[in-house]
């Protein structure tokens, strides 16, 4: 059984140097000494004392929409708005020749050389645009099954009422395999929210398959679309199947908003992806934590014609969460690095992963003296596990397989 030995990691950041050893995908052992029976077969990788964490989770993505590697794109449009985002699909959708499964794939590279092992990705989906970015994001989770674990989510993102044939294209794209299927402010842009749900749930619960919703509505709107969205998830018994992103109702809350929305999440078990947006402030993550919801962060946009931000990178998402929320404490930090790492394995239920022996061998490697460090200086990442094995090295992909 060959085995790759990590030599001279600090696990988690902490404590005296360790030996991690991995063996068929697998920790095997996490101790001080390296293996004594090691044989001809056996790779050892020593660290220099760097820090080894289990690898990120990407909860909200949008490979499909990514410009990266393209020729940059002059951005013009205005006001920001939701016209303004439909419009911006779709002439990018339009104007873009280069296939889907290119582009998704150029940026999801990178956010493997990153170090995000889990990634949750939505593909657009309306009648202009069919299913060529379900069928090129299908292309390339088949191509990446040995580099990152990818979640494609059907996504109406032209809304789906206002976009009759919507609704028959996110089933054909279950149909062909797409992993769950999204909603799209089922009050703001569709102006039906009871109809939206009619259809996202009962097309989840007849793939049974999971739900993820963007919703963007803000005050006691978005407070009463996540009751309703709770009472749905306990009625269909899909408690731990649904999760939020861009929840812009979290970002400035009421205090009674905030204790309905924690006690709502926490009470279907809904997970909620935060994505750090330029315009909004962060919520009270901290709170919701303790409230008992489940949380992991998102990279959202990946450079489209909406907008030029996106890199894919987990640890910088940490990074952004803290500065906007002003953390200085070393607790603080480590807590947004958490959300990047072990609080999103179990928000996108992946499995386990707190480099101990018998956890799943996703890991990142990367230098620096304390995780507080480098959360407000993320450093470029010394090497990628995925399944124990070794993905990418100081930035560049090791292997397509």
């Amino acid at each position: 059984m060959a085995r790759i030995i990590l030599s001279n990691v600090r696990v988690n950041g902490v404590g005296d140097p360790q030996v991690v050893t991995v063996a068929d995908g697998r920790i095997r052992s996490v101790g001080r000494e390296t293996p004594a029976d090691l044989g001809p077969a056996d790779h050892i990788e020593d660290l220099g004392g760097q820090i080894v964490l289990p690898g990120f989770v990407d909860g909200h993505a949008h490979a499909d929409k990514s410009l990266w590697g393209e020729p940059w794109v002059r951005r013009t449009s205005e006001p920001i708005n939701m016209n303004q985002m439909f419009d911006d699909t779709l002439k990018q959708w339009a104007d873009t020749a280069t296939p889907v499964a290119t582009r998704a794939r150029a940026f999801l590279d990178k956010c493997v050389t990153y170090g995000s092992t889990s990634i949750r990705t939505f593909a657009d989906v309306a009648p202009e645009i069919g299913l060529s970015g379900v069928h090129g994001l299908l292309q390339v989770r088949e191509e990446m099954a040995g580099l990152a674990d990818l979640t494609i989510v059907a996504f109406p993102q032209l809304g789906l009422l206002r976009k009759p044939g919507t609704a028959e294209l996110l089933e054909q794209a279950l149909r062909d395999g797409a992993d769950a299927i999204g909603g799209l402010d089922p009050a703001g842009v569709d102006g039906d929210a009871a109809r939206q749900l009619d259809i996202v749930f009962g097309l989840a619960e007849r793939y049974q398959v999971p739900v993820d919703f963007h919703l963007h509505e803000s005050g006691e709107l978005g407070v009463w679309l996540i009751e309703r969205i709770a009472e749905r998830v306990k009625a269909l018994g899909m408690q731990g199947k649904v999760s939020l992103c861009d929840v812009f109702s979290l970002a400035e809350p009421s205090p009674e908003q905030f204790a309905r929305l924690g006690s709502a999440l926490a009470g279907a078990d809904i997970a909620v992806a935060v994505g750090v947006h330029g315009l909004l402030p962060v919520p009270d993550v901290k709170a919701l934590h303790a409230m008992g919801v489940r949380m992991c962060l998102g990279s959202d946009s990946a450079r489209s014609l909406w907008s030029p931000w996106g890199e894919g990178d987990i640890l910088a998402r940490a990074m952004f969460m803290a500065y906007k929320c002003y953390w200085r404490t070393d607790d603080d930090l480590e807590f947004a690095l958490n959300m990047g790492t072990t609080l999103g394995r179990e928000a996108l239920g992946c499995a386990p992963c707190a480099v101990s022996p018998g956890d799943v061998a996703d890991l990142v490697v990367l230098p620096g003296e304390a995780l507080g460090e480098i959360v407000v200086e993320p450093p470029r990442r010394t090497l990628v596990m995925k399944a124990g094995k070794i993905v990418a090295r100081s930035g560049a992909l090791v292997s397509s397989r």
